[in-house]
């Protein structure tokens, strides 16, 4: 049996349900729905000890996307029961959605990321220098929440991420193209999508453009004019330096002068049957079906005996 967690209290809640949703569709699998108040649900119905459900299951596919569901804390809980999970463990998990520690392993490995400045403070924040135009975000959140794009004072901008998270980054903006590749563990190996390209309808791809707008980007699936085997490989050592398993989804940008930076790395992408990480690996051959199925089984593989 195949249990899908989900929802939690994070940002991302609604992000999560939508996930499960054709996942759970796609594998007949047993809901195991988080509220946002803490209570566990299980097809519906609420139970007060949610560890015999999970492990009464063969396997279960956490997607609570953001906190407590992608930084390693699910993962934690998962691990200390022995119940069997799909995606990165418990290190790589809390590294990836921490962008400040992602950038500094990357950077000690000599891949060059977006370039970036770490504020620990409000204040410190406010009294240092800031160039616009660019980018201020709060360091461990996702799906483009707490992400402003800053043209002129970066205060307002400041305030909202400091509000979200106790760490922010102020990042360059990158005038370039923004690219994606996915990475799925086959057993042993590893496979890389090819790479991908957003354009986003507001030249800044916000919460807004992923989930609320049909028509909030165009995307090329393939990218053109694009060095694949160079980004493909790019990806793949990311993947293995952070330590991840199972899949994630990297993030780049490409310069104009065509310089490819590494700009997040996500253990836990969306996993609607449009998200961007199937999109990619379905472009290249797999049915959404047999890329969940694919994705099980490989994991299985890799569970410790």
């Amino acid at each position: 049996m195949i249990g899908v967690i989900y929802g939690g209290d994070s940002f991302e809640h609604e992000v999560s349900i939508e996930s499960a949703n054709d996942i759970i569709k796609a594998l007949g699998a047993l809901r195991i729905y988080l509220t946002k108040e803490g209570s566990w649900q299980v097809d519906g119905e609420l139970v007060d000890n949610i560890i015999p459900v999970l492990k009464a299951c063969d396997i279960v596919f956490p997607i609570i996307h953001g906190g407590f569901g992608e930084d390693g804390t699910l993962q934690g809980f998962l691990e200390m029961n022995r119940i069997p999970y799909v995606g990165s463990g418990v290190l790589a998990s809390a590294i990836c959605m921490d962008k400040d520690f992602t950038k500094r392993i990357l950077q000690s490995h000599g891949i060059a990321t977006t370039p970036f400045k770490t504020f620990y403070s409000l204040k410190e924040a406010l009294s240092a220098e800031i160039s616009a135009p660019c980018i201020i975000k709060a360091a461990s959140l996702g799906s483009s929440i707490g992400v402003y794009k800053v043209l002129k004072d970066p205060a307002p901008a400041f305030e909202k991420a400091f509000a979200l998270c106790d760490k922010v980054l102020v990042e360059e903006l990158i005038e370039g193209r923004e690219l994606w590749c996915s990475v799925l563990q086959d057993g042993g190996s590893l496979i890389a999508s090819q790479p991908c390209e957003i354009i986003p309808k507001d030249a800044f791809f916000t919460y807004e453009n992923k989930y609320e707008q049909e028509d909030g980007a165009i995307y090329h699936v393939p990218a053109k004019n694009v060095d694949s085997k160079w980004v493909q490989s790019i990806s793949k050592k990311v993947f293995l330096l952070l330590g991840c398993k199972s899949m994630a989804r990297v993030d780049l940008f490409m310069r104009s002068n065509g310089e490819i930076l590494v700009n997040e790395v996500n253990t836990l992408p969306g996993f609607r049957k449009k998200s961007l990480f199937p999109k990619s690996l379905l472009h290249d051959g797999m049915s959404y079906e047999e890329l969940l199925s694919r994705l099980l089984k490989k994991t299985a593989l890799l569970l410790p005996k």
